[in-house]
């Protein structure tokens, strides 16, 4: 077994993420589905929402906050609109079947708005708003959830750090964005915790409300562009969770104090073949894209990269040479895979 350098090839680890879902009685079909999205952020360098989530998934189903057996059902259903109710089901369960259905309906009808509720943690989002585009259509995705991150000028947790990605389909690959609402996700501010560097002014607070660049003491992510992405947080919460009837944060920091871990999505899906010929839409999108990676560089800039571009290369070599485990992350599979008694996945010979 490797120190530091743990490497494992992305087909073994997904095995792995499967057997432990299969352990807790989830169906293969549902496992492969949530281990797809964890193994896409790894692949892509987000190892913040890969599988160091495994076992705070596992713990979920535990606590009684996941079901491993939900099965998502359709509270609206109409063609260009719909509401996928997700009982407590794994998040990237519900999403997948959001985004297909949101995909189908808005090749058939021009566009389709979808919303998810009651899902769990639903993973990078980046990885729904991808397959549309790889299917030809504009994805826009908002998650809204429980309060996480302050609202700008407040000092205790407030809101969601409500993640946004679009993704557009081009000639040649698809453009991803996808960012939260956050300075930096609080999956990263976790991953800090385990070094000894400050982390950057102006990423989080303490627990008692103060600013610091502690990464242990950090405890409460702070809102891009302050007013900005407290704003888009606090929106989102208004069209993922009052829309489908499914309140998170009025609940989470009203008299009720509700605490339960719970996501709920937004999302538009649009063909492009519904507006122009995807050939030529195809055409403008790589000259536009053209342009602005021909830019000039400023002072310190190697090159000019577009959203998703860093994800699509890193993506790349670890297909190739394996995904590298921290291993902080490799100790809590063992323990994982030691309580589910299921094997951890082979790692790359070196």
């Amino acid at each position: 077994m490797r120190g530091p350098g743990i490497l494992v090839r992305h087909c073994d680890l997904a095995h792995f993420v499967v057997a432990a879902f299969a352990a807790k009685g989830m169906a293969a079909d549902d496992a492969a589905t949530v281990a797809d999205v964890l193994v896409w952020a790894n692949l892509r360098g987000g190892d913040s929402h890969g599988v160091v989530r495994l076992p705070r998934y596992i713990a979920m189903i535990a606590a009684g906050d996941m079901n491993p057996v939900a099965r998502p059902t359709f509270a609206l259903d109409s063609p260009a609109r719909f509401l996928l109710d997700g009982g407590r089901c794994a998040g990237p369960i519900a999403m997948m079947q959001a985004i297909a259905t949101a995909t189908e309906r808005a090749q058939a009808n021009g566009l389709c708005v979808g919303l998810v509720r009651h899902a769990t943690h639903m993973g990078a989002i980046g990885r729904y708003a991808q397959w549309a585009a790889e299917r030809g259509c504009i994805a826009v995705i908002a998650v809204a959830g429980v309060p996480l991150m302050a609202y700008h000028g407040a000092r205790v947790r407030s809101l969601s750090t409500s993640p946004l990605a679009i993704g557009v389909p081009s000639g040649r690959d698809p453009l991803v964005l996808d960012m939260a609402t956050s300075v930096a996700a609080l999956g990263r501010l976790v991953q800090a915790r385990a070094g000894v560097d400050p982390i950057p002014d102006g990423w989080a607070l303490a627990e008692d409300g103060t600013p610091t660049t502690d990464p242990k003491k950090a405890a409460i992510p702070l809102p891009l562009g302050g007013a900005k992405g407290s704003g888009l947080s606090l929106m989102f919460e208004f069209l993922a969770g009052v829309l489908s009837g499914a309140p998170v944060l009025a609940p989470a920091l009203g008299r009720e104090r509700r605490g339960r871990h719970t996501q709920n999505a937004f999302m538009v899906a649009i063909d492009v073949a519904g507006f122009r010929a995807p050939a030529e839409f195809n055409a403008d999108a790589d000259a536009l894209v053209d342009i602005v990676k021909g830019l000039p560089l400023r002072e310190g800039f190697d090159e000019v990269l577009l959203p998703g571009e860093r994800g699509r290369r890193t993506a790349a070599k670890r297909r190739a040479a394996g995904i590298p485990i921290p291993p902080a992350t490799w100790e809590a599979l063992g323990r994982l895979a030691r309580t589910l008694a299921i094997e951890l996945p082979a790692t790359v010979p070196e």
